[in-house]
């Protein structure tokens, strides 16, 4: 797993991440940065901008939930070592990964979409702590001040584990758009690498949409759509140990209906 101290290089490629092996958990107190079950995670589309310091470099995601979990689409608009990665990916049925408008990173294919749910649970978890009811609790504008001088900020997948320290805060507000619709304009603000250095991140976007839809549809084509099979790992990198690989799939696919029988196959 890797851990990310809020830092820029988690918007960029994969080898720029800071990472090292998280300490051991204890299984008998389970994850001390778990959160509970919210009605936040429940909504159907996720606008996220994220403005990491110290040059404002800025990652860009539209995510696309369903009611089976195992299914995500992402639109991605974020910084690269060299220029800027756009584009789609799909998590298929949480077998496969497809993408489109970019190639990914060989042996890393799954940072983009790791990176983005990373994202997806910040947002969730600090929309839980500003309105545990959930969106039906914010009628207008609701302003935001909120931190934690003890305990870290932590939002984390099988693979990632995003880190800001304490003492941090959060400031700004969400607000309702429309019946379907919240907005939120945050600000977090967290120690840097050096000593009493604070830095700001901003967070913005929108949370809500329709009714969510069972799944990606059969149907949706995929012409110039590259296909992954998520594995084990092959092997173990020189700056982090992967929770998942991938294998390329022969293609091309027609549409998802046969995209779902290549990965349904040993």
């Amino acid at each position: 797993m890797k851990i990310l101290f809020a830092l820029p290089a988690f918007l960029l490629a994969p080898a720029l991440a800071l990472a090292m092996p998280p300490a051991a958990p204890d299984p008998a107190k389970g994850n001390p940065h778990a959160t509970p079950p919210s009605p936040w995670t429940d909504l159907s589309e996720y606008s996220i901008s994220l403005k990491v310091p110290p040059k404002g470099a800025t990652g860009q995601w539209k995510i696309r939930t369903f009611d089976d979990p195992s299914d995500v689409s992402i639109e991605l608009d974020t910084p690269a070592a060299k220029g800027r990665t756009q584009g789609t990916l799909l998590l298929v049925g949480g077998q496969g990964i497809a993408f489109r408008g970019f190639a990914p990173e060989a042996g890393f294919e799954i940072d983009p979409l790791d990176t983005a749910i990373v994202n997806l649970k910040l947002l969730t978890n600090l929309l839980t702590r500003i309105a545990p009811e959930g969106p039906d609790a914010v009628k207008a504008v609701t302003p935001v001040k909120l931190g934690d001088d003890k305990q870290a900020l932590v939002a984390y997948t099988r693979s990632i584990n995003m880190q800001f320290n304490a003492p941090w805060s959060v400031t700004g507000q969400v607000k309702r758009v429309d019946a379907k619709s919240v907005s939120y304009d945050l600000t977090i603000e967290a120690p840097g690498a050096k000593a009493g250095e604070r830095l700001k991140w901003q967070l913005k976007g929108t949370a809500g949409g329709a009714a969510r839809g069972k799944a990606l549809e059969d149907a949706m084509p995929l012409a110039g759509w590259t296909a992954y099979r998520l594995a084990p790992p092959a092997s173990k990198t020189g700056h982090t140990t992967l929770s998942f690989g991938t294998q390329k799939l022969a293609g091309p696919y027609a549409t998802m209906k046969d995209l779902r029988a290549a990965l349904a196959k040993p």
